[in-house]
């Protein structure tokens, strides 16, 4: 079976699972939605002046410094967390990101080459399985410290506009819950049918980075919500 939106959620309810008590409705950093960060719906239709709207350059409001470290192209291995609170779960994937940052801090994700990050949970003593993987481009500009580790943050406006989402679940049933949708339309009720394993704002937001040597980490910042640990290796 598949289907989208509405529907979708309708087919979870009918086997029992409480994903109500996700709290889509939570303020961001709620441990109610591990997954969900930041006001999705404003920061996705709040375009950077000047940005290229999802073009092939970086592109940002504001001005931004980075680490020499952080400095280039580079590839997601994968991502990885943990989801808990109303629910508890884990999710893994999504290679194949490309993250490139200038030293001016002009920064672009793009999404386009990501493979499905799968995630597993359990609620009322029910199993919901399945898959997303983001697709477009992120476009916004960071300041970090000098060093190789410390915090990354946005500054300026992050453009998500162009960011979507796709979310299939194999358990308990089949569905298709968003199928390229826009990241403004799916957060809410959407994040729910994952356990909050969709982070409205991948990668682009206030992190705890590692850049040692070929390596880089994105970490959640202490006290965050648990959005997973980005990983990625220079191109």
């Amino acid at each position: 079976m598949r289907s989208t939106g509405k529907v979708a959620i309708a087919a979870v309810a009918v086997f029992s699972i409480g994903l109500a008590g996700c709290g889509s409705d939570k303020s961001p950093g709620s441990s109610a939605t591990a997954g969900a960060s930041g006001d999705a719906t404003a920061g996705a239709t709040a375009v950077a002046s000047g940005a290229p709207g999802g073009g092939g350059s970086t592109g940002g409001g504001g001005q931004g410094t980075a680490a020499s470290c952080l400095v280039g192209t580079w590839k997601a291995d994968g991502l990885s967390g943990k989801l808990s609170g109303p629910v508890n779960g884990t999710f893994s994937g999504g290679g194949g990101a490309l993250l490139t940052i200038d030293s001016g801090g002009k920064t672009q994700v793009d999404f386009g080459p990501m493979t499905p990050v799968t995630f597993t949970f359990s609620v009322s003593g029910s199993d919901v399985k399945g898959s997303f993987a983001y697709g477009g481009k992120v476009n916004g500009s960071i300041k970090t410290p000098s060093t190789a580790t410390g915090t990354l943050e946005p500054t300026g406006t992050v453009d998500f506009s162009s960011l979507t989402v796709t979310v299939n679940l194999t358990a308990p049933a089949a569905v298709t819950v968003a199928d390229k949708m826009p990241i403004s339309e799916f957060t809410g009720s959407g994040t729910a049918d994952t356990g909050g394993a969709v982070d409205a704002q991948p990668v682009l937001k206030k992190s705890q980075y590692d850049c040692g040597g070929t390596t880089l980490k994105l970490s959640p910042p202490a006290g965050g919500a648990d959005t997973g640990i980005w990983t990625f290796r220079k191109a």
